[in-house]
C-alpha cells in the first residue's frame, strides 16, 4: 500500500499543487475585469482534487488498484460536487 516515503510524496504533491493551483486561481482573478469571486465551496473543491492528485502523481496505475481507488476517486467525486456548487452561487443572475 506504499511505504512512508511515499505517502510523505502524496501529502507534499497535493499541499504544494492545491496551493499552486489557488494561488493561480487567485492571481487570473485579480485581473482589473474579474472580480474575485472564491467562494468556500470552491476552496474545498480544490483541496479535495488536490487531495485526489497527491496518490495519481505518486502511485501512477498503483493508484487504480482496490484500497487506492478509494483514496483517488472519492476525492474528485467530491470535488465535482463542491465545484459544482461553486458554479451555481458564483454565477451572476440575468
Amino acid at each position: 500500500m506504499g511505504t512512508t516515503s511515499e505517502w510523505m510524496w502524496v501529502a507534499f504533491s497535493a499541499i504544494f499543487w492545491g496551493g499552486g493551483m489557488l494561488l493561480w486561481e487567485s492571481v487570473w482573478r485579480s485581473d482589473a475585469h474579474v472580480k474575485l469571486g472564491l467562494s468556500l465551496a470552491y476552496v474545498l473543491g480544490l483541496a479535495l482534487a488536490s487531495l485526489g492528485f497527491g496518490p495519481v502523481l505518486t502511485f501512477h496505475w498503483r493508484a487504480l488498484q482496490w484500497p487506492l481507488i478509494l483514496l483517488t476517486a472519492t476525492p474528485y467525486v467530491g470535488a465535482a460536487i463542491l465545484g459544482k456548487l461553486a458554479r451555481r452561487r458564483t454565477r451572476s443572475p440575468e
